[in-house]
């Protein structure tokens, strides 16, 4: 989803010599890599910088073209000494520069997303937050249907703003939500993030009361419906996708076999969730969580 050419695809290479001998250099050594071996592939790859790469397979694949300006922010974002805050800023300062540009756009909504997030972000702090994430999502999804990580972020902001609208509207969202993401699978089927939150929406749909079905048999005719089987699929497609990486992915997985009564596949997901570094604050949290699922296990 990266590319090191500017926004107008009409601008000559040499107004980025840098970054385009960087790029020519890696579309070469991504053609050969394809008929060498696995081993020597993941030697090579160590080799070119993660933007550069990046940018490579996104033309190879024939995902989005992004701007010199979304790669830089891409950088900071996986540089996890950056301050979101930082981040957050600087795509605010880059989207009113170029408010079509759809990589500072989606960007933008998730440098929101996470910062609302924080511990330290007050409760008014994060509406606001949210809300202006999702303005900004609203806009890139009218302007790049054919963009997975809007269509991704749009599901997640439409998501986390139904805290704030009541559960009529929350159900009502539901549909759009799982649309959405379904739609950035097809755009782009390898995105670990994606099967994941579908697996969480699974379970969100699996756990409604009784009371709340019937509210939404009421309000809409038909309610969402979906099974922990389901949940579970994509779940374990997230993990085959991405491997001992995503801390809260291996503990649903846990979650799910423990609500079907699987108590050895819950401890054993549980296990596996652990030894998961943590790396963000949200990691923090799900270790406790495991510690204590263990500890009943």
């Amino acid at each position: 989803m990266f590319s090191l050419l500017t926004r107008s695809l009409n601008v000559s290479k040499y107004a980025i010599p840098r970054y385009w001998r960087a790029f020519s250099r890696s579309n070469r050594l991504f053609n050969l890599a394809k008929s060498r071996s696995d081993a020597w592939r993941v030697k090579m790859y160590s080799t070119i910088p993660a933007g550069v790469l990046m940018g490579t397979v996104a033309c190879a694949s024939g995902l989005p073209i992004e701007s010199a300006v979304s790669i830089e922010a891409e950088e900071m974002y996986n540089d996890k000494t950056f301050s979101r805050y930082d981040l957050l800023q600087f795509l605010r300062t880059e989207n009113q520069k170029h408010p079509e540009d759809i990589g500072i756009a989606w960007r933008l909504s998730r440098a929101s997303y996470d910062v609302a997030n924080l511990k330290a972000t007050t409760s008014e702090e994060r509406k606001e937050l949210l809300y202006f994430a999702k303005g900004i999502i609203e806009k890139a999804v009218q302007l790049a249907e054919d963009n997975p990580q809007v269509h991704n972020w749009y599901g997640i902001i439409l998501s986390s703003v139904g805290d704030y609208e009541g559960s009529k509207s929350s159900i009502a969202n539901s549909y759009k939500i799982k649309q959405h993401w379904e739609k950035s699978l097809q755009l782009d089927p390898n995105r670990s993030t994606t099967y994941h939150l579908l697996g969480r929406w699974c379970m969100a749909i699996t756990d409604l009361s009784w009371l709340e079905r019937k509210a939404a048999a009421v309000l809409f005719g038909t309610p969402p419906t979906s099974s922990y089987h389901e949940a579970l699929q994509y779940l374990l497609k997230c993990e085959k996708i991405a491997p001992g990486t995503w801390k809260k992915n291996a503990f649903l997985i846990a979650q799910v076999y423990l609500k079907q009564n699987d108590r050895i596949k819950a401890k054993e997901w549980a296990e596996k969730a652990l030894t998961v570094p943590i790396e963000t604050e949200e990691d923090e949290t799900i270790h406790e969580e495991i510690v204590r699922m263990l500890s009943k296990l």
